[in-house]
């Protein structure tokens, strides 16, 4: 009877820390954060080069200081987020209705800030850690996905 009593305290523990650890462990696994070598403006151009030259669409550059200092958020620091589109990966994800719900998190996203003791750091959605737990036709074009961001971050990250 203590034997039975130890091993199920011993599981509800088990349980638990893994729920804990896991609770603590994935927001910090599913976001990429470096610090760019460079400037803000040059690390948002060189960006966006990279990008361009791997045949990546940028729809949209949103200037989140502009937009919250219009509305009255002065002390904003510089902040860019870049959308990104490469139409080959897109169109094969998009090209299967069951592949479509992923639309959540499409275009891809690049942040790009300054801190405010005047680092400049680069966030974004770990792709190669999604590309795993979807799995099929998903991962295979987020492999890729997170390859190609992989090789444009290497451009500007310390």
């Amino acid at each position: 009877m203590k034997t039975s009593t130890a091993l199920a305290i011993g599981l509800v523990a088990g349980v638990v820390f893994t729920s804990a650890a896991t609770w603590v462990m994935i927001p910090k696994l599913m976001i990429n954060t470096h610090e760019s070598r460079l400037g803000f403006e040059e690390t948002v151009t060189t960006l966006q080069s990279a990008a361009q030259g791997k045949q990546w669409l940028i729809p949209k550059v949103y200037d989140m200081q502009a937009s919250l200092k219009k509305e009255g958020y002065a002390d904003m620091s510089k902040l860019s987020i870049l959308s990104l589109c490469q139409p080959e990966y897109a169109y094969n994800i998009l090209k299967n209705d069951s592949d479509k719900f992923v639309t959540a998190v499409m275009p891809c996203r690049m942040g790009v800030y300054e801190t405010q003791n005047g680092k400049v750091m680069i966030s974004g959605m770990n792709m190669g850690l999604m590309s795993k737990m979807f799995g099929g036709n998903i991962a295979k074009v987020m492999g890729g996905v997170a390859t190609e961001e992989a090789s444009m971050l290497a451009e500007v990250v310390k």
